[in-house]
């Protein structure tokens, strides 16, 4: 069974994409050990955004889901943002939730190389 901590060091290599630090780093405080709980087969990571009107929230999740279904392709992921930290939060858990709006925005990285 995967661990909260595998899964917090599968998300090391995830930088900020404003920021060339990782999101597990401490000085970010994004991804908190704390934030990660593991159900049977489901990963559930919740994520805290530097600012409340963080701009790249929605990428930080998307980045988060898409290293854990490659790490872990065995599991259901779910990444959402820890409640109360950005003010567009019900959009931004929707745009990393919805499976469609989620391929869309990785194939765009893809395209750009940004993946």
């Amino acid at each position: 069974m995967t661990t909260r901590t595998e899964v917090f060091q599968a998300l090391a290599p995830v930088m900020d994409p404003e920021h060339p630090i990782s999101i597990t780093d401490p000085r970010m405080g994004i991804v908190k050990e704390e934030f990660i709980e593991i159900a049977d087969s489901t990963i559930n990571v919740q994520f805290k955004p530097t600012v409340p009107y963080c701009p790249m929230g929605g990428l930080i999740g998307i980045l988060i889901r898409h290293k854990l279904e490659e790490v872990f392709p065995d599991s259901e992921v779910s990444v959402k943002l820890l409640p109360g930290t950005h003010q567009l939060e019900a959009q931004v858990n929707d745009m990393i939730s919805d499976d469609t709006k989620y391929q869309n925005i990785v194939r765009q990285l893809k395209e750009r190389n940004m993946l």
